[in-house]
């Protein structure tokens, strides 16, 4: 059994194998080679000291930044499946011809804010369940990219249920997080 000091000289010697491990990766990431890490940005840019909240809030703040890639990343794919396929057939004016009012009517709404706009581009200011709306009424345009138009409304609705969890700064339980990657490759098998 080790004593006190032979266990503080063991943690310390860990504790600074780690600390080279990462010094390594951070070279790396340095480098331009992508690591998957979730928090790959740079260290030098500082927000805000993270000192100043609880450890185990900024402990499941990098768990949960993990999932919002995901979230982010498929939103964002399904955006760009929209605007690519509706300006490839219908032209830049694609948003004013071919998105249901309802969709340019809270798009406008998100927009009437003191807040600076975030994007010229509309699509931006949409949700999952916007998406859908966009989705249905084009359906026609989709239905050679995405196999139904049933499978593509329940995979989005889970994935608006599983936004607001994110979104909310709230915790993904376990079926949560099986669910939300049972989603993303629900999404990519309906594909065409």
């Amino acid at each position: 059994m080790k004593t006190n000091r032979g266990l503080s000289d063991a943690l310390k010697i860990f504790g600074m194998q780690n600390l080279m491990v990462e010094a390594d990766l951070a070279r790396l990431e340095q480098d331009g080679i992508d690591l998957g890490r979730s928090n790959s940005f740079k260290k030098d840019v500082v927000v805000v000291d993270t000192e100043l909240f609880e450890v185990d809030i900024i402990s499941q703040a990098k768990i949960m930044a993990d999932f919002y890639v995901l979230y982010y990343s498929l939103e964002n794919t399904i955006r760009r499946l929209i605007s690519g396929r509706l300006q490839e057939k219908y032209g830049l004016n694609w948003w004013e011809d071919k998105v249901p009012n309802g969709v340019k009517n809270g798009v406008s709404k998100e927009k009437d804010t003191p807040m600076s706009i975030r994007s010229d581009d509309p699509l931006c200011y949409t949700n999952f369940g916007e998406l859908i709306d966009i989705l249905n009424a084009n359906w026609s345009d989709f239905s050679d990219t995405i196999r139904s138009q049933r499978a593509m409304q329940q995979v989005l609705t889970q994935f608006n249920l599983i936004r607001n969890v994110i979104a909310h700064s709230n915790d993904l339980s376990e079926d949560e997080i099986d669910r939300l990657k049972l989603l993303i490759k629900d999404w990519f098998r309906i594909q065409s």
